[in-house]
């Protein structure tokens, strides 16, 4: 998908993960999208990058009220971002972990996560996502 098929924060949204080269949608296909038309395949990287900004919104909304990050609504929001990340692959307990420790250790992760949100999600995030995969992956 092109930036420019996109219009306002969605079009930025995706300009910006070019720029910053942590975009997902657009280097990796999503399961399932080989056989599709080029306008399917649009329409799916669409909703995914959309299904990203509602999880990373309700996250950002979690962290900004002190909802800790082992309460069961943060835990229902990463089983969300687990199923997502589907798209691209299965993540175990380890690769999710280490995916965990990415999101604040490596600064292009970590400004993309927190570039429109509260400064401190990317910890948060993978606090949650910590407890997560301690508690549901093997």
């Amino acid at each position: 998908m092109q930036p420019n098929n996109l219009s306002g924060s969605a079009a930025l949204e995706q300009t910006e993960a070019v720029e910053d080269g942590t975009a997902l949608i657009g280097n990796l296909t999503p399961s399932g999208a080989g056989n599709r038309s080029p306008a399917q395949k649009q329409a799916v990287a669409r909703k995914i990058g959309e299904d990203w900004q509602r999880i990373s919104s309700t996250v950002a909304e979690l962290f900004a009220t002190g909802v800790p990050s082992n309460d069961p609504r943060t835990q229902q929001i990463v089983h969300e971002h687990y199923q997502w990340l589907g798209h691209f692959w299965t993540p175990d307990r380890a690769s999710y972990l280490r995916l965990a420790e990415m999101y604040v250790n490596q600064p292009k992760f970590r400004h993309r996560i927190e570039r429109r949100k509260p400064k401190g999600m990317a910890s948060y995030l993978r606090d949650a996502m910590t407890t997560y995969a301690w508690s549901r992956l093997r």
